[in-house]
């Protein structure tokens, strides 16, 4: 089952399954950061309201916006 990178609760990991949307910007800059499809990608934090969220994506740290991680669909692990 996928859901969005936003929803992914802290401490869970998933893999990234699709990149949602138009926004030919976020999938460049997602594709030069490495968090591309089949990428394992983890929760570390997230701010309160709309804050941005930390994630973990092949050892490394990235701070993403909460609507751009609503343009990531993941797909959680078993």
């Amino acid at each position: 089952m996928s859901i969005k990178l936003n929803q992914l609760p802290i401490g869970n990991t998933a893999v990234i399954h699709t990149l949602l949307g138009d926004n030919v910007a976020l999938h460049r800059q997602c594709g030069v950061l490495g968090l591309k499809l089949g990428e394992r990608i983890e929760v570390l934090h997230r701010s309160r309201g709309n804050g941005p969220m930390q994630v973990k994506c092949r050892g490394t740290l990235f701070a993403i916006r909460n609507d751009e991680a609503a343009s990531i669909s993941v797909v959680m692990d078993a």
